[in-house]
């Protein structure tokens, strides 16, 4: 019986070291946003640079995200939104990270005269777990919805999804769109 409790013990040790190293690969099999509308929302130049002009964008893209997990503490309270603040640091909702992120991208693009071949867009999305959405399980208007960032290479219409705000909280960056 000692025996049978630690090969269990042992197997369910396996299987969250394996969650761990995994839960990028989990978190995008099992959910994705539901896109609903993009954000208006005011991208000012000036963010400094974050990489040099020899790097691909997902390198550019790593480095976005980990300037602005760097600068920004997530809060439920109010903040501000506006990426000309949040470069210097402060508390930030999804919103003010997604919009910082954006800008860092944008402007990182246009400092290595690439932002003509992408598009960066800061969207408002849903996180949903097969077809059930997850922001109606809570009553505050806060949970209604949740933004993160649309790349989109205009030379092949390929698209990468990114969550700020989720990369502060767990590592995982790249996410499953629509």
């Amino acid at each position: 019986m000692l025996k049978f409790l630690f090969r269990v013990f042992l197997a369910l040790v396996i299987v969250l070291i394996l969650a761990i190293l995994f839960r990028a690969t989990l978190f995008r099999a099992v959910v994705h946003y539901e896109v609903l509308r993009e954000r208006r929302s005011t991208i000012v130049a000036n963010a400094e640079p974050t990489v040099s002009a020899t790097r691909e964008i997902i390198e550019v893209i790593d480095a976005a995200l980990d300037s602005t997990a760097h600068l920004l503490r997530f809060t439920t309270g109010r903040a501000s939104n506006q990426p000309s603040v949040l470069r210097h640091g402060g508390d930030a909702n999804c919103i003010g990270y997604a919009a910082l992120f954006a800008s860092l991208v944008r402007n990182e693009l246009d400092e290595m005269r690439e932002g003509g071949k992408f598009r960066v867009e800061h969207l408002i999305a849903q996180l949903h777990i097969g077809n059930h959405n997850l922001h109606e399980a809570f009553n505050s208007p806060f949970w209604k919805d949740h933004d993160i960032v649309r790349i989109t290479d205009l030379r092949d219409g390929s698209t990468i999804y990114v969550d700020p705000t989720l990369y502060d909280a767990t590592g995982i960056g790249r996410v499953t769109g629509p």
